[in-house]
């Protein structure tokens, strides 16, 4: 794959660091991607109560218009079977590429993954290839918003690969605080094909208990999500 490519995936896949009886959707947390000077898109977040949510993501301004497209994920309380789970759907569109993703949590626990098309399911789009005791990718993301201030260790399933996000520690900055925060795909494929990436580094910034900005590093790349 030409290198030109590697970079506005990169954006899609920062954007990408989701309803039973499920209360009205909260205002929207909206985020500029940028790359240096250059806005490409936006992000818009809706907390739905807990981890249920919303997550939006446009990009419409990438180089060349290569890495253009949208996602829409959602995370929703379901019961099923008299238990009351989370349910990932997601719906990611671009010239290029289409993917859709359904995925069952139990209390943490994968029980149905559906990936389309199946060309794109990996070894960990089995349930019980995936260990126990994580989030989806916008129950995690609104977690991340909603915690105020460096948020405590997650992962992230997100029906083809695991990811551990750890904190390695805070700074002081504008009167706020930076987390250090390490992003280690732990199974599943790297993202990005064919480069790979297994371990990205992300900050988060807070300021006045609320999420600011948040800045992903891959390589030589630095997406920035800014309010």
């Amino acid at each position: 794959m030409p290198r030109r490519f590697a970079l506005p995936r990169l954006c899609a896949l920062a954007l990408t660091l989701a309803y039973l009886g499920a209360p009205a959707p909260l205002a929207a947390d909206t985020f500029r991607a940028m790359l240096g000077g250059r806005v490409l898109g936006t992000l818009e977040y809706r907390g739905g109560g807990g981890d249920a949510g919303t997550l939006t993501t446009t990009l419409d301004n990438t180089p060349l218009g290569v890495g253009d497209g949208r996602y829409e994920g959602v995370s929703r309380r379901v019961s099923a079977g008299g238990r009351r789970m989370v349910q990932y759907t997601s719906d990611s569109r671009s010239a290029r590429e289409s993917r859709q993703i359904s995925v069952l949590l139990d209390r943490g626990r994968a029980i149905e993954t559906v990936v389309a098309p199946a060309s794109e399911r990996t070894a960990l789009s089995v349930p019980g290839a995936v260990p126990e005791g994580v989030l989806d990718p916008v129950a995690a993301l609104g977690r991340i918003i909603g915690a105020g201030d460096c948020p405590s260790a997650f992962r992230i399933y997100d029906g083809r690969r695991v990811i551990q996000v750890r904190p390695l520690g805070s700074v002081a900055e504008g009167g706020g605080k930076r987390c250090r925060m390490t992003y280690d795909v732990i199974a599943g494929p790297g993202h990005l094909s064919p480069f790979r990436f297994t371990a990205l580094k992300l900050d988060l910034i807070y300021q006045a208990g609320s999420l600011a900005q948040m800045e992903v590093r891959a390589g030589p790349f630095t997406l920035r999500l800014m309010r």
